[in-house]
């Protein structure tokens, strides 16, 4: 009886509808079973027709869409129906099935299916062809590859994507027939150290199956040898240091006859395997006793030169033990001691100085001689004193570099030329929001051409706002840009698109947009207002007469007095900038002139003139949480004015502008610049990644003074912005305070060691930065920076230092020698006065003593 799915003796045409259409219904069990039952015409009929419904399927989605879901069903279908192992090889890569979207396609068993009626030899060579097509990291199709390679038998082809793959799909198992080929491949294919690296149950799994003679334990041993000797990175080895360690035997004789057998290959491995390596190779030379000489002096000489520490110590140690059991070797082996005499590490230094004065006094020592100007002055006087040789002289303090001179104040460069015709302000339309010198003359422009000469700017414009300049008249979301009101200010002047009817509604609120720029689009907003009602005013109040941003007062009370002869009033938003540009000082001749200005706005302008112009906000940080960003708050008695009031109000913790316009804000506000660092200050981010939003700390510091009130919001952004890899900004603000004498360098000092303990910024790229500062000339800074950090950074008794702590107090000591900076620093008399003798203690106690004051003479 035939199948469900059997198909009756059909044409070629109608056998691919009916497969087609169980493709399109995405059921590869039925596709399976359909094209099983089809005879050899209707197979070639589907394999010549599954290309070009591919690419049907594939023009139904959109471009960014896969066909990952027919992917199964077409898969089968291929399967089923081509001849040749190199077509269904080729058929089931297929790019668009294998998606990085999409896994595996779990249709082990449904192939195989299909293929029980192929011979052996046709499985085998998909089976190799399969295998090489393997590519990692996904490994897609790698069980259908480990089930064809072990239904045939077959040895795998060499592929090293096929073994990592194997070593992640499962525990190694001791009935795996693939377990004899791609067991001797672990130690050879790319990739695999790194797979199982942290994979706890390869090497138990292993080392136990060695155990019952499942595998030999001699040709993993042998494996992990030769893995190290192909070399790699701590990462690529790690899965092999493990397992080499399982593999040891526990009996001491086997173990010491298997080392020996190996020994001059942990010999070779000393001078450039990675540490975990070089260790472990180290560790079994020292248990073999009466290693043959030529092999002690190889080894001692690998391993006394490399930069690792606590290595070498290892390999003093051993070589001290060496020479006390067999003097003869003492000689031979001088050449390798003298090399740790230029080892980085004093301790180290310290250590081979009392290993070569244990040397016999027979022994030939001339290397050591020669090696003594390579110590510093102290050591090399105790070795001379013993071998001879030239002792270094003590060296003097290196001379600080020239210090830096503080940089010239940056000047504004002039406001450019007012437009005057309405030509040139169509050209000039699409950049209005290029800078804000732009923008202040494009907004003046229009004005004052809208009320003198309406014809020319309407003709100007209506050949510019075509439908494709933004905003166009359809629905639009709220209008956060200046262009995109002076748009609809020009088709409403120009009627080229009525404005929405609730185009009010387009301006943002303080929810939105930051407040100072919400007082440029109110500003905008008037403009549209004015020309909607057909009464645009003969000029703007606001527009500023310094490249500062300042509007002198004379020529605001001209502007005023312009307008009450032509009978207009200035918008509300227009006013409140023009107070908020005024400088500190105003001249008597203005307040004398305004006071005799009728109009409302005149009647505000001459009080706040009469007073001195508005307040001046008082601006401070408040505390903020350990781990949290610090929040400013401005403090001012209310105006009346209400853009005023809410510029002169703490601004919201989170920005919602990121950098957009915030050069601009102090050209608004050119006269409050402490209330502009405000606003600023919920976008100035610690910016962990490039991308991310935020202003530089170097812009901020362009805004104010480093050391007012946002002393701590500088200090905590600085530390952050400086372990960033595009770190340059943030170097040049350092430099700059330090130069100019505002740099906070308690504030800063105190953050680098608060967000270096809690591991919010790396020690290491903190201390680049202070040296390449220090080295620049600000090393007097430098010094009052660290001061500030170690109190925080040293470490209590029992409490591991952080990373880079020793090099940081280096660093101390060659700026406090530079600037001559003397007195205790709170944590470094007790971590000098601790016993021991390690690196970080002794440069602790190196700064302490020269921290003392010199004694009275």
């Amino acid at each position: 009886m035939s199948s469900a799915t059997q198909l009756p003796v059909l044409d070629g045409a109608r056998a691919w509808e009916t497969v087609a259409a169980l493709i399109d219904a995405r059921e590869p069990r039925t596709v399976a079973g359909a094209v099983r039952d089809l005879d050899a015409a209707g197979r070639r009929a589907v394999a010549k027709a599954l290309p070009g419904h591919v690419k049907e399927v594939r023009a139904r989605r959109e471009p960014w869409e896969g066909i990952d879901d027919y992917a199964p069903a077409f898969r089968a279908a291929g399967a089923g129906t081509l001849t040749g192992a190199s077509a269904v090889a080729t058929w089931l890569n297929r790019r668009e099935f294998n998606t990085r979207w999409f896994g595996d396609h779990d249709d082990t068993r449904l192939l195989l299916g299909l293929w029980a009626d192929r011979d052996d030899a046709w499985l085998a060579d998909l089976a190799r062809r399969l295998t090489l097509r393997l590519r990692g990291p996904r490994h897609i199709g790698l069980d259908l590859v480990l089930a064809l390679l072990a239904e045939t038998g077959i040895e795998p082809p060499a592929h090293d994507p096929l073994v990592v793959g194997w070593v992640s799909s499962a525990p190694p198992r001791p009935k795996d027939p693939l377990l004899p080929f791609l067991l001797p491949r672990v130690f050879e294919a790319e990739g695999v150290g790194r797979r199982l690296r942290d994979n706890p149950s390869w090497p138990r799994t292993l080392a136990t199956l060695a155990d019952r003679g499942v595998v030999d334990r001699r040709a993993l041993l042998d494996g992990c040898v030769r893995r190290f000797l192909r070399g790699g990175t701590a990462t690529d080895l790690r899965f092999f240091v493990r397992l080499h360690g399982l593999l040891l035997p526990a009996d001491a004789a086997v173990r010491e006859r298997e080392v020996r057998e190996h020994a001059l290959d942990y010999v070779r491995l000393l001078p450039s395997a990675p540490g975990p390596v070089a260790d472990v190779a180290l560790d079994l030379l020292r248990e073999v006793p009466g290693l043959p000489s030529r092999q002690v002096v190889e080894a001692l000489d690998g391993v006394l030169f490399r930069a690792e520490s606590g290595l070498v110590k290892s390999g003093l140690s051993w070589l001290e033990q060496t020479v006390q059991r067999r003097p003869g070797l003492a000689g031979g082996c001088a050449s390798a001691l003298a090399q740790a005499f230029a080892h980085e590490s004093y301790s180290v230094r310290q250590r081979a100085v009392r290993v070569a004065l244990k040397f016999p006094a027979a022994a030939e020592a001339t290397p050591i001689a020669d090696a003594v100007p390579l110590l510093p002055h102290d050591l090399g006087t105790e070795i001379a004193a013993r071998f001879g040789g030239e002792v270094a002289r003590p060296e003097p303090h290196d001379a600080p570099p020239p210090p830096l001179t503080a940089p010239l104040p940056p000047v504004p460069g002039p406001l450019p030329p007012p437009i005057t015709t309405a030509a040139e302000l169509a050209e000039t339309f699409y950049d209005i929001d290029a800078d804000w010198a732009r923008a202040e003359r494009v907004m003046d422009a229009f004005v004052r051409l809208a009320h003198d000469d309406p014809e020319a700017l309407r003709a100007a414009l209506t050949r510019v706002l075509g439908p494709g300049f933004p905003p166009g008249p359809g629905p639009a979301p709220l209008w956060s840009l200046p262009h995109e009101w002076l748009a609809a200010a020009g088709r409403l002047l120009t009627a080229t698109a009525p404005p929405p009817p609730n185009w009010r509604a387009r301006l943002p609120t303080s929810r939105h947009v930051c407040v100072p720029r919400l007082l440029l689009l109110h500003r905008c907003a008037e403009i549209v207002a004015a020309v909607e009602t057909g009464s645009p005013p003969p000029l703007l109040l606001s527009t500023p007469t310094e490249p500062t941003g300042h509007l002198d007062p004379l020529a605001l009370v001209e502007r005023l007095e312009l307008l009450d002869a032509a009978g207009a009033d200035p918008g509300p938003a227009d006013v409140q900038q023009a107070l908020l540009r005024l400088p500190r000082d105003i001249v008597p001749e203005a307040v004398r002139r305004a006071a005799a200005l009728t109009s409302p706005a005149g009647g505000t302008a001459a009080t706040w003139l009469a007073g001195g112009g508005l307040p001046v906000p008082e601006v401070s940080l408040r505390s903020f949480a350990e781990h949290g960003p610090p929040v400013a708050v401005i403090s001012a008695p209310p105006t009346g004015l209400p853009l005023v009031d809410q510029l002169f109000t703490t601004p919201p913790m989170l920005a919602s502008d990121g950098d957009l316009l915030q050069r601009a804000w102090s050209r608004l506000l050119p006269s409050h610049p402490e209330v502009v660092a405000a606003h600023v200050l919920p976008g100035l981010r610690g910016r962990r990644y490039s991308a991310s939003p935020g202003m530089p700390v170097g812009e901020f510091i362009e805004i104010t003074r480093a050391d007012g009130p946002f002393a701590e919001a500088v200090g905590y952004f600085l530390a952050r912005q400086l372990v960033l890899r595009g770190h340059g900004e943030a170097d040049r603000a350092l430099l700059t305070m330090a130069a100019r004498g505002d740099l906070p360098a308690a504030e800063f000092g105190r953050h680098i060691g608060r967000l270096a303990r809690d591991g919010t910024v790396q020690p290491v790229r903190i201390i680049e930065a202070l040296e390449r500062a220090a080295d620049a000339g600000a090393y007097a800074r430098i010094w009052d920076v660290i001061a500030a950090a170690l109190p925080v950074l040293c470490p209590e008794p029992g409490e591991r230092p952080v990373h880079g702590l020793k090099r940081l107090i280096a660093l101390g000591l060659r700026t406090a020698r530079w600037s001559g900076a003397r007195g205790a620093v709170p944590g470094i008399e007790e971590l000098a006065a601790r016993k021991g003798s390690s690196d970080l203690v002794r440069e602790a106690r190196a700064l302490a003593a020269y921290l003392k004051p010199s004694p009275p003479t």
